[in-house]
């Protein structure tokens, strides 16, 4: 059982670490290249970044169980995990509220300003995710190496 639960939350991080990695590093900056418009290629990138954020809060419940069950829950470990759920969170429920406004509004300078706040939370977030991989892959020092 116990393999079984390392086999989970090994993939459950590359899982999420890697579509956090593919929407940020690569999606977003495609459909910028070559969608014809802006505001589109917006509307697509917006939409990725939202189904990013909830798979992230669903995958770090799960992590967080399957550690547990593990009993491998440092509190470093849970900061991690909360950190690479909560930065595009926090993005998605108070920044991009916040984006929408200035939009409308057509100030976007402030549109920019948050554009770019929302940009270093999700860069937050992969960089946090690199840490999580790295962590979570780690021998327990609590179980004897084989």
């Amino acid at each position: 059982m116990q393999r079984l639960l390392t086999f989970a939350s090994a993939l459950l991080v590359t899982i999420w670490a890697g579509s956090l990695w593919t929407v940020c590093l690569i999606a977003a900056p495609a459909a910028f290249a070559t969608l014809p418009e802006r505001r589109l290629a917006g509307l697509v990138v917006s939409r990725l970044f939202n189904v990013e954020t909830w798979l992230g809060v669903v995958a770090a419940a799960l992590l967080i169980a399957v550690l547990a069950a593990r009993k491998h829950l440092p509190k470093a470990l849970i900061a991690i995990i909360l950190l690479t759920a909560a930065t595009p969170l926090i993005s998605q429920l108070i920044v991009v509220p916040m984006m929408d406004q200035a939009r409308a509004a057509n100030d976007m300078a402030q549109f920019g300003r948050l554009h770019g706040v929302s940009a270093v939370l999700f860069f937050t977030a992969c960089l946090s995710a690199l840490a999580l991989v790295w962590k979570v892959n780690q021998p327990s020092t609590s179980q004897p190496a084989k």
